[in-house]
């Protein structure tokens, strides 16, 4: 037990601890008492405050919800991740037990494939100077501009294919390589050409049957491949695009001259088209199918053709001309309509063409499939050709005649006394036009086209003017110079009296001539009596050479002396005699209209002595020699005048020779002094820089001192060369537009009034009136002066010609016109699918 003194104090201590605590607890419930005093008095706003609280506690459970709901999802997902986790650990163990294998394996491989690549770089290392490169970086073959590079790689690809299929095997290699690439249809090498390009070689090279048989098996046995695709496939092409089944072919004979001079009666043909409208029909699909139909301001929406015919060497062609293309003038575009021997006449042409002309006529529309529907379209017609040419078809007298314009009634006179000059004609005014009814109220028109659709002919209009008033001008002024002339040298003039002086000639040559062999008959004769008198005999008569003559020359000369004599019946003792025993020699015996009226020796002069005979045959010695003498007297100095002024005219002058250096140094060589000019060799000669060079031989020569006068003229004629030139360019295919034409109009005008002043002595010409009155009323009307014109049909001379000689060795006339017609069928088809060679103008 404790002591009692614990006891006490413990006593104490527990009275202490209860009394603290009553005093804790009093003043607690003062506290508590104060603190209800003062929460009595802050109740309203506790209150507030509480309903406050409790609408935020509200709140806030509501996101304790909602954070207990979010966790809940957290902790399934936190689970998950972990399930996640744990999957993924394990697959990574995994995989990290198969890295470990893996590469525990891929060690072993590389060890192997070190092993194996060091062997492939050896073997490389080996085989590297066997390729075609050498091991060496190589810039692409595209890119490679030297032959040597080309050689070398040449070089190392054979020596590839040595290795690989021996050194004798690589020509039999490189055969079968280029077959087998031949034929590979993933490349673009070819070797071959396919049927329409074999056609189309043939075609353009004009090759034969036999060349092509030749030629293949040639090919065949040096290439071991065929060039061209076989025969048989390309005479299919040739059948299907034939045209001859559209014309008709009629076999004619007719007057021809020979080679010697001689007209012979020849076989020839007639060529028609018998189908007009079907044949252009077909073309005109062609064209619209490869997309080179044009309509534009120049045609609208009609189809424009030309119609024109032309001569070329002996026979006439007709021709249709389709001007909705671009290039209407080549030859390849023009239509054949019919071709005949013979010239362009109004009779030849209206009694071999008129059908063809009734088909045109008819001619009012065609249709044709466009590649979507079939379309109609109205047909304008025009008239082609040169200016004779068109005369015959209207009928019109020509460019002689009193109107020699086809297109107006404008008279004046282009030869004689009462000729028209640029002074006193106005060949820029127009006179009454021409109409078709016109034509036919005097005539019969052969198409019914209006003269206003024909319009000057381009190409001979301008080559007309330039021959005449340039060239000529240029001759002529040269001659002046060089002969120290003062006055003005007409070429024209000279040229005629040139052919005037040359007949006279080949007249006076031919009499001489005949006196000649008169002479040397005459003298035969005498000597043959002489003969007969000094031997005291008579004349040996053989009876079938002797005639009823009393002095027989014939019989008693020698058989070659009077070899080609005649007989004749006297018309007076009706007895036969000898042309040479009546000495009827040869300038008698043709100057007789009939010889029943020739009389025997004895009636002329009756029976006298032999004496007397050599006395008349002295006399008519003595008047043939006396003839003959005058003759050649006259003969030598008609020659003499000839020669004078055809070496004038040919250019014995230094300023001649100047001038036709100037000539050749352009192009245009105009030696030949009656040569005329071609449509290249005009347009080189009007270049500004072959007229400036032309007319400066004029200030180089010496011979003479050109005057103001002459100084002016050049000028003038260097303004009229340069307009000309600008006319020639505007004679194109384009379409004009109203100022263009504008300018061509004033173009037209300054050239008309400074010919005039330059040349004020010259002929006016039809073509130079057709230009300068007709040409800018035509450009107006048409919008194009040169988009069709006769040029075409010149070209198309050539394109026969040469088909022709192609066709020479084919003897059966008919045949030969339908291998042409056909021919020129296919240069159509190339044209209307654009494959024609010939550049376009």
């Amino acid at each position: 037990m404790p002591p009692p003194r614990q006891c006490h104090r413990k006593a104490n201590s527990f009275t202490a601890s209860l009394y603290k605590a009553a005093q804790i607890q009093v003043r607690k419930e003062q506290a508590e008492e104060r603190r209800a005093a003062e929460s009595a008095k802050k109740i309203p706003v506790l209150d507030t405050h509480i309903a406050y609280l409790k609408e935020e506690i509200r709140k806030l459970t509501e996101q304790l919800e909602n954070c207990r709901s979010s966790l809940e999802n957290a902790e399934n997902e936190k689970r998950e991740l972990k399930s996640e986790v744990e999957k993924l650990r394990r697959l990574l163990e995994a995989m990290s037990n198969e890295r470990s294998h893996q590469t525990f394996k891929n060690e072993k491989s590389v060890t192997f494939q070190k092993d194996r690549i060091e062997a492939l770089e050896t073997h490389i290392d080996a085989i590297t100077p066997l390729t075609p490169t050498g091991g060496k970086y190589l810039k692409p073959y595209s890119m490679i501009k030297s032959k040597a590079t080309v050689q070398e790689r040449y070089n190392r690809i054979i020596k590839m294919i040595e290795n690989l299929v021996g050194p004798l095997n690589v020509d039999a290699f490189l055969f079968e390589f280029m077959q087998i690439a031949n034929d590979d249809p993933d490349r673009s090498f070819c070797l071959t050409l396919s049927p329409w390009d074999s056609f189309f070689t043939v075609v353009r090279h004009q090759l034969s049957d036999g060349f092509m048989k030749d030629f293949k098996a040639f090919t065949l046995e040096r290439l071991k491949i065929d060039v061209f695709s076989s025969r048989q496939k390309i005479e299919e092409i040739k059948k299907q695009y034939s045209t001859s089944k559209f014309y008709s072919f009629e076999l004619r004979k007719v007057l021809k001259p020979s080679r010697v001079g001689k007209e012979v009666l020849a076989e020839t043909s007639l060529v028609k088209i018998a189908d007009l409208k079907s044949l252009l029909s077909l073309r005109l699909e062609t064209l619209a199918r490869h997309n080179r139909l044009i309509f534009d301001s120049g045609t609208g929406d009609n189809i424009v053709i030309g119609v024109g015919a032309d001569k070329g060497a002996d026979t006439t062609k007709l021709a249709v001309v389709i001007e909705n293309v671009s290039s209407p003038n080549n030859p390849h575009a023009i239509l054949l309509a019919g071709i005949y021997t013979g010239n362009d006449s109004h009779e030849l042409l209206q009694k071999n063409f008129s059908s063809i002309f009734d088909q045109i006529d008819a001619l009012d529309s065609i249709s044709y499939f466009n590649g979507t529907e079939n379309v109609e379209k109205a047909v304008v017609k025009k008239l082609l050709g040169d200016c004779k040419c068109i005369s015959s078809i209207y009928g019109h007298a020509g460019q002689n005649s009193r109107t020699p314009c086809y297109m107006c009634n404008r008279a004046w006179s282009t030869h004689g006394k009462n000729i028209g000059t640029l002074t006193n004609f106005d060949f820029e005014s127009l006179g009454a036009l021409r109409t078709l009814a016109e034509y036919r109220l005097t005539g019969t028109p052969l198409l019914a086209i209006e003269p206003s659709n024909c319009g000057p002919p381009g190409l001979h209009t301008l080559l007309g003017i330039i021959q005449y008033y340039i060239v000529d001008w240029l001759i002529g002024l040269a001659i002046k110079i060089d002969s120290g002339s003062s006055s003005d040298v007409n070429l024209k003039n000279r040229r005629k009296e040139l052919r005037l002086l040359t007949s006279d000639v080949e007249e006076m040559e031919k009499l001489v001539e005949t006196q000649t062999d008169s002479l040397d008959s005459l003298i035969c004769i005498k000597e043959t009596m002489e003969s007969c008198l000094c031997k005291k005999k008579s004349s040996r008569r053989l009876p079938k050479q002797s005639c009823d003559s009393s002095c027989c020359v014939v019989s008693a000369a020698k058989k070659s002396s009077f070899s080609k004599t005649l007989l004749f019946q006297c018309s007076s003792c009706q007895g036969t005699s000898h042309d040479c025993c009546a000495l009827l020699v040869n300038q008698e015996v043709q100057n007789m209209t009939s010889r029943c009226l020739l009389t025997c020796f004895d009636c002329q002069f009756g029976m006298i002595s032999n004496s007397d005979r050599l006395r008349v045959v002295d006399d008519k010695l003595a008047v043939v020699r006396t003839d003959l003498s005058q003759n050649e007297d006259v003969l030598r100095v008609t020659d003499l005048e000839r020669l004078k002024l055809e070496r004038i005219l040919k250019g014995a002058g230094p300023t001649r020779d100047l001038l036709e250096a100037a000539f050749r140094s352009v192009g245009c060589d105009n030696r030949i002094w009656y040569q005329e000019l071609t449509g290249n060799q005009a347009r080189k000669l009007l270049r500004a820089s072959s007229v400036s060079k032309i007319l400066s031989v004029f200030d180089a020569s010496t011979n003479m001192q050109l005057t103001s006068s002459d100084l002016h003229e050049i000028q003038l004629m260097r303004n009229v060369m340069m307009d000309l030139s600008f006319l020639m360019t505007s004679a194109s295919n384009s379409v004009k537009t109203d100022e263009e034409i504008d300018e061509i109009e004033l173009v037209v005008k300054r050239f008309s009034k400074n010919l005039r002043l330059a040349q004020p002595n010259a002929t006016a010409t039809p073509k130079l009136h057709l230009l300068a009155a007709h040409l800018v009323p035509h450009l107006r009307l048409h919008r194009s002066w040169g988009r069709v014109s006769e040029q075409g049909i010149e070209g198309l001379h050539a394109v026969i010609n040469k088909v022709n000689l192609r066709y020479a060795s084919v003897m059966k006339t008919l045949h030969k016109s339908t291998l042409l017609v056909d021919r020129l069928g296919h240069h159509n088809l190339l044209f209307d699918v654009g494959s024609s060679w010939l550049k376009d103008d």
